[in-house]
C-alpha cells in the first residue's frame, strides 16, 4: 500500500523586508499629513461627533503605533519576538494603514453618503490590528526577562489539545524564575503596566463602537446604572480615550527612563529616578482602576476640597489621580534635565530640551491649568461657559494628545540618533512650536475664546510649527543610517 505524504515539520524563517525605522517614518509622516487634512479642510477643533471622533482615530492609531514601534527597539524586543512573516511592527503599521483610508473617506460628506459602511469597515480592521497588536505586544513584554535570560523555553514539540492549560500557564514564570524579573528594573515594570492600560482601554473602546453600531443589546444590563444608552456611550467613550492617553504618556516616561539610563545612574539622581518610576506605576494603575470602573459600575470618585456655590468647585477624583501620574513624570524629568547623556547635558541637546519641554507644557495645560477651571467652576460654568468649553477642545487634542506625540517624535529622532542640521531644526523647532501653542492655548482659554482672534491663531500657528518639525523629524528618521544584523550574528 502506498503510503500517504503528510507534512511533519514546518521551519520558520522570515527576513524583514520593512524595518521598524522605516515604519517609523512612515507612520510620523501619516500622522502629520491626517493631521493637516483635519485642520486645513476646515473642520472644527474640537471632537464633537460620531464621523469627527473616528477620524481622529486615523492620527491616535498613528500614536499607538509609533510608541509599540518604540518599544519594540528601545526594550529590543525585535530579537526575541517569534519569527513569523507578520510580526507585531507590520500588524501595527497595516492599522494605521486601514485607518487613514477609513478617514479619507469622512473628509468628504459625499463620499461618506455614498458608501458609509466602506470606512467603518476600515476602521473596525484598524481596531482588530491594534488591539491585536496591544496584546501581542503585552506578552512579549511578559516574557522578555525570561527569554533575555534564556530560561523560557515553550514545549513546542508535543501540542495536543487537552494539554493548551498547560502550554498557556508556561507563560507563568517559575519560583526559579522571579529572580529575573526582580532585576528587570523599573522602566521595565512601568512599560508593561502601560501596555496592560492601553490593552484595556482598547478594550473598553471595542465596547463602545459595538454599541454605538448595534446598540446595547448584551450590555444592556449596564445601561440601568448610568440612566440611558447616551450616557454609558459618553462614559465608555471618556474612559477609553483617557485611559489610552494616559497610558501612552507613562509609556514614553518609561521609554525615555530605559533610552537614557536614569537608573544607571548613581546616588540622588539614582534614588529620584526610581521613586519617579514607581509613583508613575503606582499612578497609571489607580487611574487604570478608577476609570475602568466609572466605565463599568458608573463609578464617581469623590471631589476633594470642595467649595463655592453647592461644592461645585473643587478637584475631581479622577483628574487627582491622573495627576500622581504627572507628580512621577516630573520626579524622573529632575535628573534627566541635570545628567550628562553621552557626555553631553540634555539642556544642551534641542532634541531631548525639546522632549523634556513637552512633559512641562503638558504638565501646565493638564494639571495647572485643568486644576486651576476646577477650583473655578462656578465661574467657568456660568460667566466663563465659553472659555470652558475651549478648554474642553484644547485639553484633549494638545494638552494630551498633540505633546504626546511631538514627545513620540522626538524620542525616534533620539533613538536613530539623527545628527546635524536636522537634528537641530527638529527640536529648536519643535521647542518653539511649543512654546507658541502653549502660550497660544493659555490665552485661547483664559483671555480670548474666540474663534479667530488673535490667540486663536497663535495657538493654530504653534500647532502648524509643530507639525513642520516632525515633517523634519520623519526625513531624519527616514535617511538615518542602521546595519542590520540577523539572530545568528547576536
Amino acid at each position: 500500500m502506498k503510503a500517504i505524504q503528510e507534512l511533519g515539520a514546518v521551519t520558520y524563517t522570515h527576513t524583514y523586508m520593512l524595518s521598524l525605522k522605516l515604519l517609523t517614518s512612515a507612520t510620523i509622516l501619516i500622522m502629520v499629513v491626517m493631521a493637516g487634512l483635519y485642520v486645513f479642510l476646515g473642520l472644527p477643533p474640537g471632537l464633537d461627533t460620531y464621523y469627527q471622533i473616528l477620524y481622529f482615530h486615523s492620527v491616535g492609531i498613528g500614536i499607538a503605533a509609533l510608541a509599540v514601534f518604540l518599544v519594540i527597539s528601545i526594550f529590543d524586543i525585535q530579537r526575541y519576538e517569534p519569527p513569523i512573516d507578520f510580526p507585531i511592527a507590520y500588524r501595527a503599521f497595516a492599522a494605521v494603514i486601514f485607518a487613514a483610508v477609513g478617514g479619507i473617506f469622512y473628509l468628504s460628506p459625499i463620499l461618506d453618503a455614498a458608501v458609509p459602511d466602506i470606512p467603518l469597515g476600515l476602521y473596525v480592521v484598524a481596531f482588530i490590528l491594534i488591539g491585536d497588536v496591544g496584546g501581542a505586544l503585552l506578552v512579549q513584554l511578559l516574557l522578555l526577562p525570561r527569554k533575555q535570560a534564556g530560561t523560557y523555553k515553550p514545549r513546542m514539540k508535543e501540542f495536543p489539545p487537552r494539554m493548551w492549560p498547560q502550554y498557556v500557564l508556561r507563560m507563568v514564570p517559575s519560583r526559579k524564575e522571579f529572580s529575573v524579573y526582580s532585576k528587570a528594573g523599573a522602566a521595565y515594570w512601568l512599560v508593561v503596566l502601560s501596555v496592560g492600560s492601553a490593552f484595556v482601554a482598547g478594550l473598553i473602546g471595542v465596547v463602545n463602537l459595538w454599541i454605538r453600531i448595534f446598540g446595547a443589546g448584551v450590555f444592556s444590563g449596564f445601561v440601568p446604572q448610568f440612566g440611558d444608552v447616551g450616557t454609558f456611550v459618553g462614559t465608555l467613550s471618556g474612559s477609553h480615550s483617557h485611559e489610552m492617553g494616559i497610558a501612552i504618556i507613562t509609556g514614553v516616561v518609561a521609554m525615555v527612563a530605559q533610552r537614557f539610563k536614569v537608573l544607571d545612574l548613581k546616588g540622588l539622581r539614582k534614588n529620584a529616578a526610581k521613586v519617579g518610576l514607581l509613583v508613575t506605576s503606582i499612578g497609571i494603575v489607580a487611574i487604570s482602576i478608577v476609570l475602568v470602573l466609572e466605565a463599568v459600575i458608573a463609578f464617581a470618585p469623590p471631589t476633594l476640597f470642595q467649595g463655592g456655590p453647592g461644592g461645585v468647585n473643587g478637584m475631581a477624583g479622577d483628574d487627582t489621580t491622573m495627576a500622581i501620574t504627572a507628580l512621577g513624570a516630573m520626579i524622573v524629568l529632575i535628573p534627566l534635565a541635570l545628567t550628562k547623556i553621552d557626555g553631553k547635558s540634555s539642556w544642551k541637546d534641542s532634541v531631548r530640551l525639546a522632549l523634556l519641554g513637552t512633559w512641562i507644557a503638558a504638565v501646565i495645560n493638564s494639571v495647572v491649568e485643568g486644576f486651576y477651571i476646577e477650583f473655578h467652576e462656578d465661574v467657568f460654568g456660568s460667566t466663563l461657559a465659553a472659555n470652558h468649553a475651549v478648554f474642553s477642545d484644547v485639553n484633549p487634542l494638545f494638552g494630551i494628545m498633540t505633546l504626546l506625540a511631538v514627545a513620540l517624535v522626538l524620542l525616534a529622532v533620539d533613538y536613530y540618533e539623527v545628527g546635524g542640521i536636522l537634528r537641530r531644526v527638529t527640536g529648536w523647532v519643535a521647542g518653539v512650536g511649543i512654546i507658541v501653542a502653549i502660550l497660544g492655548a493659555s490665552l485661547y482659554v483664559f483671555v480670548d475664546p474666540s474663534t479667530g482672534g488673535l490667540s486663536y491663531w497663535l495657538y493654530i500657528l504653534g500647532m502648524f510649527v509643530l507639525g513642520v518639525s516632525a515633517l523634519a523629524a520623519t526625513k531624519g528618521v527616514y535617511t538615518a543610517r542602521i546595519s542590520k544584523i540577523s539572530r545568528t550574528e547576536i
